[in-house]
């Protein structure tokens, strides 16, 4: 992928007293971080002090020494800030500092980014590219140095909701078919539950939304009301509920959920239709044998999706969980964008005999311009400014 060489090299000749900037510009909202020689540390009890002064649960667990602590995976930080968004610009703070390696992303001096993209590296068939090495890997401001050289132009494409159409594909789930049909899935659901009203949009009701993506993509691995109340901030007798109404509208889904574990407990492997395999020794997690099928799906329509983007001329320049990045002269933009939609839309149907998954995006990023990623966006800005600002401090001192 093309990088930004230039302002990678002011972000690493500058990211020690960067890190110090960020934390005195981010985390003084929270209070959970102590400086000692020259390095931020995050405190656990300093955040658990902010979790009790705001009010906010936090999942625990009891350590070797019987001690409850929090939970402070990334994953476990992604699914509260789901529901808290308050805590989202203390997600991409720590996650940059404790994850990001500026020297370790591998960058070429011609200002690309190579590296191997582990494919079929995971149980199901995804890749697995070096989180340090691959520019999607770390935080996700980094995106923002992707940018085209002169005369090219890239296309960034992602299937759309491929997950849920997937587990509605695969499971023959009429019912589940018909609300992925809709302009946007999650709603769609939530309509035919009764619990959004027929003009809702993500627009109007962005809440509900985010709400029910968390729902729908959770129930497709068995998430129950306890961890749902956890991540949505909702309650339990709420999140009861929603699972019992989605049970009752998607019956074939579950009843198809039940048969795919009764297969792995029969058999001891799960297949896809291409023939990659996963074998389902007794006490395998149920919530992996229950998602397997779909995320194994996936990969196969990337991988399907790779052959006929390269068959077709079109130059990938990396592909991304369920998304690509293509790159092509300015000129033949538009046109890449449609033969990249019609790829994937092929791939699809390849795999999932004659159902089609939509794409969205068609992002376009011409020469001058960056790949945008609204959920970096904040953080990205404070870089930019911090590193100006150090510049700025810089040159008045030498001068």
């Amino acid at each position: 992928m093309p990088i930004d060489l230039s302002m990678l090299e002011r972000l690493r000749e500058h990211w020690g007293g960067l890190k110090l900037d960020l934390v005195d510009a981010i985390g003084r909202d929270y209070g959970c971080y102590e400086i000692e020689d020259g390095e931020p540390h995050f405190r656990e009890e300093l955040f658990e002090a902010y979790l009790r002064c705001e009010r906010i649960p936090w999942p625990r667990f009891v350590d070797a020494g019987q001690r409850s602590r929090l939970r402070l995976d990334s994953e476990t930080f992604r699914e509260v800030a789901t529901a808290f968004p308050k805590l989202e610009n203390l997600r991409e703070l720590r996650s940059t500092l404790s994850q990001l390696r500026l020297h370790r992303l591998s960058v070429g001096r011609d200002g690309r980014n190579r590296t191997l993209m582990g494919p079929f590296g995971t149980k199901t068939g995804r890749n697995a590219p070096s989180n340090a090495k691959f520019v999607f890997g770390p935080a996700k401001w980094i995106r923002f140095l992707i940018t085209p050289p002169p005369g090219l132009a890239l296309v960034h494409r992602d299937f759309s909701q491929q997950e849920v159409r997937i587990a509605a594909a695969l499971a023959g789930d009429e019912a589940r078919m018909a609300a992925c049909t809709s302009d946007d899935v999650y709603l769609g659901i939530a309509k035919r539950l009764k619990l959004a009203p027929s003009e809702a949009t993500p627009e109007s009701h962005p809440e509900l939304r985010k709400l029910f993506k968390t729902v729908v993509l959770g129930i497709q691995y068995g998430l129950e009301a306890q961890s749902l109340a956890q991540r949505t901030g909702i309650m339990r007798y709420e999140a009861r509920e929603i699972l019992a109404r989605l049970r009752a509208e998607f019956r074939v889904f579950e009843a198809w959920t039940i048969s795919v574990a009764d297969h792995a407990g029969l058999d001891l492997t799960l297949s896809t239709v291409f023939g990659w395999t996963v074998r389902c020794l007794p006490g395998t997690n149920p919530r992996t044998i229950r998602n397997w099928p779909i995320q194994a799906t996936g990969s196969e329509i990337l991988h399907a999706a790779c052959i006929l983007a390269e068959r077709r001329r079109l130059r990938i320049v990396a592909p991304i969980h369920d998304a690509f990045l293509i790159e092509t002269p300015t000129s033949d933009a538009a046109e890449a964008s449609l033969e990249l939609d019609w790829v994937m839309r092929d791939a699809s149907r390849l795999v999932l005999r004659d159902v089609e998954l939509p794409t969205s995006g068609g992002e376009l990023i011409l020469p001058g311009q960056r790949l945008f990623d609204k959920r970096g966006e904040a953080m990205w800005n404070t870089i930019v400014r911090l590193v100006n600002a150090i510049e700025e401090k810089r040159v008045c001192t030498e001068t």
